[in-house]
């Protein structure tokens, strides 16, 4: 079979998600071709992609093969001998690179697919699904993400999964408003789990929501891998909270995502119909920079949580 090899460097769980459509595009257009994804740790694709057949092999750059040090120059030729070796006639470069580019054509690859060499001021994401059609020369394709998982039949229990993680503190809505909002959702019925990331800060807000409401419905997730906390987002009826990971994942999940946006670009929603954003109400639209998170009002999220449960 073809060797083919996806570069997506993106960091996060959510990046993973976003691009995730096109890199399953990719290889339904390119059936005779075993796929090879080099990406970044942080992204959790060995958890994320456990059960796609879209990629044969998942390289992190971290792995020890080809792991990054503070030399350029060493990580050229560590990933140079890498690719050769396992002798790629094809590369699809997900974003602006001329180091992928000169790699890739000093190995010998014969088809490169690249955004560009040159970094340009585009919304990546935005981008991506334009790029995809180019490059397979198909104009129906969509940016969907659909996440490969285990069917579950059980989405109707009274789970939601609260996401109270992001990657900056300008993407955080407030813990009290947190605490306000469960408790406005007046259903003893409906278990709430956290789901926020394994570090103190964290740890921290999800204590804080714990030893407030001080119900035994509400489960804090922060300790837990991505490939255990995704069976607990597959079960639940709704997402609600930051514009973070969890977020892409229950959408990817086909789960019901309330997203709230007030420090990230409205495109970071809109590529999937299961994620429905809030911005704050006197916002035309929101973007890096807004620092908006805290005029998001909780009697706004309540009415969109009403729409669901």
């Amino acid at each position: 079979m073809n060797k083919g090899l996806i570069i997506q460097t993106r960091p996060g769980v959510g990046d993973l998600c976003m691009f995730l459509p096109y890199i399953q595009q990719i290889k339904e257009h390119n059936k005779d071709f075993a796929f090879t994804l080099v990406t970044k740790k942080r992204t959790a694709a060995k958890q994320i992609l456990k059960y796609d057949q879209s990629i044969n092999q998942i390289v992190y750059l971290e792995d020890e093969t080809i792991a990054t040090t503070k030399s350029k120059i060493n990580n050229f030729f560590k990933l140079l001998n890498f690719i050769k070796k396992n002798n790629f006639s094809k590369i699809y470069i997900m974003h602006f690179s001329i180091f992928w580019f000169l790699l890739a054509k000093i190995s010998g690859i014969k088809n490169i697919y690249k955004y560009g060499i040159l970094k340009k001021n585009v919304d990546i994401y935005l981008n991506a699904l334009e790029q995809n059609k180019r490059w397979l020369q198909d104009p129906n394709l969509s940016s969907q993400t659909k996440i490969v998982y285990p069917q579950n039949n059980s989405k109707n229990n009274n789970q939601i999964i609260i996401g109270i993680g992001s990657s900056g503190p300008t993407k955080k809505w407030p813990i009290e408003n947190y605490i306000e909002l469960i408790k406005k959702i007046n259903d003893k019925n409906i278990k709430f789990y956290l789901a926020g990331g394994n570090n103190e800060i964290e740890n921290q807000i999800a204590n804080k929501i714990i030893n407030e409401i001080k119900e035994n419905r509400i489960e804090s997730l922060c300790s837990l891998s991505i490939e255990e906390i995704m069976p607990i987002i597959n079960s639940s009826k709704l997402y609600i909270g930051n514009d973070t990971g969890f977020m892409h994942l229950s959408a990817g999940l086909n789960i019901p995502a309330i997203g709230l946006f007030g420090d990230t670009p409205l495109s970071y929603a809109k590529y999937n119909k299961n994620i429905f954003p809030i911005i704050p109400e006197n916002f035309k639209t929101v973007g890096h920079g807004s620092m908006a998170m805290n005029q998001i009002t909780i009697g706004q999220v309540l009415n969109e949580v009403k729409k669901f449960i």
